[in-house]
């Protein structure tokens, strides 16, 4: 078990010192630990396995960190396994048979969008189209953002706070009052209490650049998490109570101090919130390294709270695991009321509250608390609900062990930066944490793998750790699913007529080189795509796009001719129905050749970032157009005749003449 020093002081003005080589011989010092989060026990218990001498200190009187299972089972801090399959924690919790339950969902839509019961203004339960209408309200501005994202980021420019775009997509929008409180109460759950973070202190650019997840669909541990942070301190040997004041860095060791200790290390182990990191609570000498601190300066680290109502008795449906309360002012109000009667047999709700929500709700006294948690519990369940018999609540930001939740990336910050986080000094300073993972912050799976990554550095042992390496970037899956509901909903918006009409004109589509891009498609993904396309029109003379123009969409041709001029390259040609332009394009972000309306024209068209997204999702045309790309070169290589290429060194294999035999 865990055993905690006795935090004693020496009774002199100097902390005592503990760990010295005794009599200046060469014995190692061991590795210090500081923090007894799940990073640090990852990495001590990884590291004792291996033979080290580790001590983990810690300034609470428990272990966990961000992790605490209180007393009735409530996960007060981390609380899902965010994406089941292929996660290492699932592994763990299986290897160490710790029971669990799939709730599904995707860490956003807690328990999936689809199985989430809304509930609008005066409490009624919205009906599933409509319902499913606020969702794809907020698909449309989602869309909009990461096509300027993806513009701003591939053309240089500067960043921004993404509350400021996204203000500027819903004013363009000129929607109206509820359907704007619909959209950003999408916004507030996939940021506000997701991201946890305001739109206002997010990069436009960069607030997921590059996340990646695990298989769909998060899990709850049925105990509490306390279940595994016991586990991994098993025999570990921790000093609760004791706060790090500095660290101080020498050619030789390194110094722990705390309020009555030095430690003296050979190698120590920083695992203390970014929060932590940025108030400058622990002072290191020398100072962290510019790059190291310019990344904590930009860098964000957001605040997740929760309001647990204890009851009873059940008195909601026992089968429903999470609740929508759009019945209010989104700005104001959580998104989400979790039941734990679903999820662990208990009569207790929960909601969540992020960001400068999640912050405000800590200086509130707690009978505003109880009146603010049961006017939410009664606006879902009627005003004759029963009492709770009590209420807890969390306050992470004014915590000074935590400072907050986890890592966002702030404006002018990039996931670069959990990089820098991440490096060692001198090979004897070492960060592990959810905010040095650029693979993944902001969850328990990525303090997990940043203590076993740390740990494998640290003793020269791969075999410790392995980068991730069948995840899939969360944006991208974030698009797809986008993508999949644009279409079902242009689907049910199109006659059977039309849309066969589509397929078959994008069944014969071929493009300027003869490629027929599609081909590989059968006609449930054939059908997919077109619903996505628009329709627009053009008379004869029409300039449809020029070369060098900023591409922005692919064209299919429905009906007329089109005059396509390659600039030069290839002889100017007449084509007709069925003819797919700009598809290469959005390689590029330009045209590549102009295109005139020869005669009355009807063109199909879609945006290159849901086309680009319709790629992703069937890679099969991807590498169509990959083919095409190839086949061009080696045809242009035939004519301009093979040469070695710039900067190549050619290689010269010498020939020898046979030696005459004596």
């Amino acid at each position: 078990m865990a055993q905690p020093g006795d935090g004693r002081s020496n009774g002199n003005s100097e902390p005592t010192s503990v760990g010295q080589r005794a009599g200046g011989g060469g014995q190692p010092l061991g590795i210090i630990v500081v923090g007894a989060g799940i990073a640090g026990l990852a990495a001590a218990q990884a590291l004792r396995k291996l033979g080290h001498a580790v001590t983990i200190v810690e300034a609470r009187d428990r272990i966990g960190g961000r992790i605490w299972t209180d007393d009735e089972g409530v996960d007060l801090g981390a609380h899902w396994i965010h994406g089941t399959e292929g996660n290492p924690l699932t592994e763990l919790v299986e290897r160490l048979e710790i029971p669990f339950s799939y709730v599904g969902g995707d860490s956003s839509y807690t328990g999936g969008f689809d199985s989430l019961t809304l509930f609008g203004p005066d409490g009624i339960v919205t009906t599933p189209t409509a319902k499913s209408r606020t969702l794809a309200l907020a698909d449309q501005v989602l869309h909009e953002l990461e096509q300027r994202a993806e513009i701003a980021r591939r053309r240089g420019h500067p960043d921004m706070s993404l509350a400021s775009v996204l203000d500027e997509i819903l004013t363009a929008g000129e929607h109206s009052a509820q359907d704007e409180q619909a959209i950003r109460y999408h916004l507030n759950v996939i940021l506000r209490e997701d991201v946890a973070e305001d739109p206002a202190r997010l990069s436009f650019k960069y607030w997921e650049d590059g996340y990646r997840v695990y298989g769909y669909g998060d899990s709850i541990l049925r105990g509490g998490y306390h279940a595994v942070i016991a586990s991994l301190a098993e025999g570990a040997t921790v000093e609760l109570g004791t706060p790090v004041r500095r660290i101080a860095l020498s050619d030789s060791h390194v110094r722990v101090i705390t309020d009555d200790k030095v430690h003296e290390a050979d190698k120590v182990l920083i695992t203390v919130p970014l929060g932590v990191l940025k108030s400058g609570d622990v002072l290191f000498d020398p100072p962290l390294p510019d790059r190291k601190q310019q990344a904590l300066t930009r860098l964000g680290f957001g605040t997740l709270n929760k309001i647990a109502l204890h009851y009873d008795e059940r008195f909601w449906p026992a089968e429903q695991y999470v609740f929508g309360y759009l019945c209010r002012e989104t700005a104001s109000y959580p998104t989400v009321v979790i039941s734990m009667w679903k999820s662990h047999g208990k009569p207790i709700l929960v909601l969540l509250l992020g960001a400068s929500l999640g912050r405000d709700m800590e200086s509130w006294p707690d009978e505003q608390v109880r009146d603010y948690a049961t006017t939410v519990v009664n606006d879902i369940f009627g005003a004759n609900t029963p009492s709770p018999q009590h209420i807890s609540r969390t306050a992470w930001n004014s915590d000074p062990y935590a400072r907050g939740a986890y890592a966002c990336i702030g404006v002018d910050a990039s996931p670069r930066d959990l990089d820098v986080l991440a490096e060692p000094i001198a090979d004897r300073l070492y960060f592990a944490g959810e905010a040095t993972n650029s693979y993944h912050w902001g969850c328990v799976h990525s303090a997990y793998e940043s203590g076993l990554r740390e740990a494998a550095r640290m003793a020269n042992d791969s075999s410790l750790y392995s980068p991730p390496a069948t995840e899939t970037a969360r944006r991208q899956r974030r698009d797809i699913d986008r993508m999949k509901r644009f279409a079902r909903m242009r689907i049910s918006h199109l006659s059977h007529a039309q849309i066969r009409e589509r397929m078959s004109c994008l069944a014969d589509g071929i493009d300027p080189f003869g490629v027929r891009l599609f081909a590989p498609l059968v006609d449930t993904d054939l059908e997919t795509l077109a619903s996505m396309f628009d329709e627009i029109t053009y008379e004869p003379g029409d300039s449809i796009c020029k070369e060098d123009d900023p591409a922005h969409g692919v064209y299919v041709i429905a009906e007329g001719e089109v005059e396509i001029d390659f600039g030069g390259v290839y002889e100017r040609a007449i084509m007709s129905r069925g003819a797919v332009l700009g598809s290469h394009d959005l390689f590029f972000d330009a045209r590549t050749a102009t295109v005139t309306a020869h005669t009355p024209v009807r063109l199909y068209y879609l945006d290159h970032y849901r086309y680009k997204t319709f790629l992703y999702a069937f890679p099969d045309v991807m590498m169509m157009m990959l083919t095409d790309f190839v086949t061009r070169w080696e045809q242009l290589e035939d004519v301009l005749g093979a040469a070695t290429l710039a900067g190549a060194r050619r290689i010269i294999q010498s020939r020898r003449a046979p030696v005459a035999e004596s």
